[in-house]
């Protein structure tokens, strides 16, 4: 699991007022190498009347205090049905080892389970029952990773100093320079730059991919 995905994550979760344990500092009461993917995140008071949504939205954190958060963002390719079948794993955030060790670190039985995945389909149906899917596997909330970074990028300032900070110093570069549009995950890159994707070896294309439009394999299995 790449350390900028976890970096960018953290960001996020600060950025909403969170306190963040990074995963390094629970060494002493875990020996799981899975823990290496978590994190662990509380915020002083929730805003009542909140009740967060399964896939969660920036707004929805403020009803959350405390969470235990995995980081699987895999970004080749969206989370489809087939790809959660396939990777039972994808539910270790919400298994009873990740708990007892979240209730060690927060010291209390009451906290949220959270998974971070790349995104899921575009398809509504599709989409649908990845979450179902996800739900079942006793996930609290899942977050998809456009919404961490457009909600990093929407608190990022132009102006602003974030030399303490690698990856909002990068995103405040590139808001000042132009290449994001606001409000658009897009990068003003000519589309000559961007070549089209060569055919990746793989599955055969599923009813997922005619549904979704992208007809890409469902790529590597998650860690």
């Amino acid at each position: 699991m790449s350390d900028l995905n976890m970096q960018l994550v953290r960001e996020f979760f600060e950025l909403n007022r969170f306190y963040v344990l990074p995963h390094w500092r629970c060494e002493d009461v875990s020996h799981s190498s899975e823990s290496a993917s978590l994190l662990f995140v509380e915020r002083a008071q929730v805003e009542a009347g909140v009740e967060p949504e399964f896939l969660l939205r920036p707004m929805d954190l403020a009803g959350i205090r405390r969470a235990v958060v995995e980081v699987r963002a895999w970004h080749t390719d969206r989370v489809y049905p087939s790809t959660i079948d396939g990777n039972p794993g994808l539910g270790h955030v919400a298994a009873q080892e990740v708990r007892d060790l979240a209730e060690t670190v927060f010291g209390v039985p009451e906290f949220k389970t959270i998974l971070v995945v790349s995104e899921f389909s575009a398809a509504p149906a599709v989409r649908a029952r990845a979450l179902q899917m996800l739900q079942g596997f006793g996930i609290g909330h899942v977050l998809e990773f456009p919404t961490v970074l457009g909600d990093l990028l929407d608190g990022v300032s132009v102006n602003g100093n974030y030399a303490p900070s690698q990856t909002l110093q990068t995103l405040r570069l590139m808001k000042r320079y132009g290449f994001v549009r606001r409000q658009q995950m897009e990068l003003f890159f000519p589309a000559a730059c961007a070549p089209e994707p060569a055919p990746r070896a793989g599955r055969a294309r599923t009813r997922e991919d005619a549904a979704d439009g992208a007809g890409e394999d469902d790529g590597p299995v998650f860690g």
